[in-house]
This record gives structure tokens, C-alpha cells and sequence, in this order.
């Protein structure tokens, strides 16, 4: 592995992560809905289903994915199912005027565990992570000769690309919350972020 591969490497997880996406556009939705540190957590979990594809692709098992059809469908109905009730919570406070209770009470177990998962859900079933690591990424590095030291080098890469990514994003949606709060704006806020929730789930299911 050359220091040329990594870098092209590197380059190509820029990309990935500033693109927007599915697992961004519910990044920013649960900012909104939460605030920065739950949707922190939901970052986590997407970054944890990108290394999980980064590692099949590494060790040659990316064709086993394809025999595993009932665990990609459970996970899309999962990350679907989370999203769709996110996106009811919208619907029903831009409709009541009150802001909805949580699933779980604030900063509890749960709830950072269920926006975890929520986030692992979404790259293990969307389509943009998996033809990057099953697809693309041979061709920006050679597989066969990445190393257990590189593959850690590599790892690193992804956790120090996708933290200011994710947070760029994250302080972005955090400040215009604030603003958003304001009763004349967050009823449409509201009806967006419900949208967008659904869209995504929908996105999920169908592809």
C-alpha cells in the first residue's frame, strides 16, 4: 500500500461524505428534531455501517452480501420504520403547535441506543456506501494489497474524514434550530423535516 493510494483513498471518502445523501439529509433532520449530540450519535452509526461495508469489500466477502438478502431487508425495514415515526412526530407537532414528546425519555439508554442503531441501519441498506466500497473502491485502491497495518491506516482515514464532515453539517442544522424554534417558522420546519423523513424511508424500502 503507497502513501498515493491512501491519499486517493482519502480523497474519494471526501467526496462520500460531503455528498449529500440519505444518511445526511436524517443527519440533519435529527439535529432539528433532537439536537447535535443524538444526531452525533446517529453520525456514529452510520460511520459504524461504512466501516462494516469497507470490511467486506477488504476481506473478499462482498459476495456473501448477495446471499444475505433477508438481513439487508430487515435492515431497511428498520431504518425505514424509525424514520417513518421521526417523520409522524413532525407531522403532528407542525399540526398541534407543541413539540412531541421523545420516544425515550432525553439521554437515556434507549435512545442513544435506537438512534445507534437508526444510524447503522441507514449505509447497511442504502445504495450510495455500497457501490462505493463494493464498486468503486477497487478502483482507487488495490485490495489485495491492503495489510492488516493499512487497513487500520484506513480505518483512521475514515474516523478523521467523517467527524468534521459529519459535524459540518451537524453545527450548521444546530444553529439554524435556534432560529427555527421561532413559532412562525417552525411549523414549516415541521412539515419539511416530515417530508424529508419520508422520503428518505421511502428511498430505503424502494431501492
Amino acid at each position: 500500500m503507497t502513501l498515493e493510494n491512501l491519499v486517493l483513498f482519502a480523497g474519494a471518502l471526501v467526496v462520500l461524505f460531503l455528498t449529500p445523501g440519505p444518511g445526511i439529509a436524517a443527519m440533519i433532520a435529527r439535529t432539528l428534531d433532537t439536537g447535535p449530540w443524538h444526531a452525533g450519535m446517529y453520525g456514529v452509526g452510520i460511520l459504524t455501517g461504512d466501516i462494516f461495508w469497507f470490511t467486506l469489500a477488504v476481506t473478499g466477502l462482498s459476495a456473501l452480501a448477495e446471499t444475505l438478502g433477508p438481513f439487508w431487508l430487515a435492515a431497511k425495514i428498520i431504518g425505514a420504520s424509525y424514520l417513518g415515526w421521526l417523520a409522524f412526530k413532525a407531522f403532528w407537532s407542525a399540526w398541534t403547535g407543541a413539540r412531541p414528546k421523545p420516544v425515550f425519555p432525553t439521554g437515556s439508554k434507549r435512545g442513544w441506543a435506537a438512534t445507534y442503531v437508526a444510524g447503522v441501519a441507514m449505509p447497511l441498506s442504502n445504495p450510495k456506501p455500497i457501490v462505493f466500497y463494493l464498486t468503486l473502491l477497487p478502483a482507487f485502491v488495490p485490495l489485495e494489497m491492503i495489510t492488516p497495518v493499512s487497513y487500520a491506516a484506513m480505518v483512521a482515514i475514515m474516523i478523521v474524514l467523517a467527524v468534521p464532515a459529519a459535524a459540518l453539517y451537524i453545527i450548521s442544522a444546530h444553529r439554524a434550530r435556534n432560529w427555527l424554534e421561532r413559532p412562525s417558522v417552525r411549523r414549516g420546519a415541521d412539515i419539511v423535516t416530515g417530508l424529508v423523513m419520508v422520503t428518505i424511508s421511502l428511498v430505503l424500502l424502494t431501492r
